[in-house]
């Protein structure tokens, strides 16, 4: 017969451990169905032509932005775009410039003032001396040779319209005039000085 001590003995003992089968719980199941089955219908609803919600739907011409075309009688050009292509490093997109470097277009009486000086600045650049909004910048603004005369204008009219700048729109016969009239220059206009007189000259 076993003593009192054996059975507090056999009592402090722990249960030999079983192998139990623990199966995934019903909602845990549920969820991972749910996600298989949505994620066969949004693959299946976001097939081409199909209503975009279901997925970015745009193709690789939207998201290269407005295509610029030089030439042809359908012409496509977009005077922003040049901008940010041809002008925004230096004169940045806000058309605010750099302090002290690169003068802003907003604002400036350049842009806004006589087109056809504005149009001989992109024609053949400066390199010199211009004050622009009370402000002394001394530095080279390179020519566009690259860009035709409808080209050109777009982007005049665009600087001249755009942020706080309400001027009225450039034509490509003006640059194809000053292109002409200019056609001996080689070399930028020498600052500010140089373009009153030019402005001087024309009236």
């Amino acid at each position: 017969m076993a003593s009192n001590d054996d059975n507090r003995a056999q009592e402090r003992e722990n249960i030999d451990p079983k192998e139990l089968i623990r199966p995934i719980p019903i909602a845990g199941s549920l969820i991972t169905v749910g996600m298989v089955v949505f994620g066969v219908i949004y693959l299946l609803m976001s097939e081409p032509l199909t209503t975009s919600r279901y997925g970015d739907q745009r193709t690789l011409a939207d998201l290269s932005g407005p295509q610029i075309v030089a030439d042809g009688s359908d012409t496509v050009i977009d005077g922003k775009a040049l901008y940010a292509a041809q002008c925004a490093a230096c004169h940045q997109a806000t058309g605010q410039g750099v302090p002290g470097v690169f003068p802003p277009l907003d604002s400036s009486e350049w842009v806004q003032g006589e087109p056809r000086i504005l149009a001989n600045i992109l024609l053949h650049g400066i390199n010199g001396e211009v004050e622009v909004a009370g402000q002394k910048y001394q530095g080279m603004m390179p020519a566009f040779p690259q860009l035709n005369d409808t080209e050109l204008a777009e982007v005049a009219t665009y600087i001249r319209s755009a942020w706080g700048n309400q001027a009225d729109a450039v034509q490509a016969d003006l640059f194809k005039t000053e292109r002409q009239s200019g056609a001996g220059r080689t070399t930028p206009f020498e600052g500010e000085a140089a373009l009153k007189a030019l402005a001087e000259k024309g009236h």
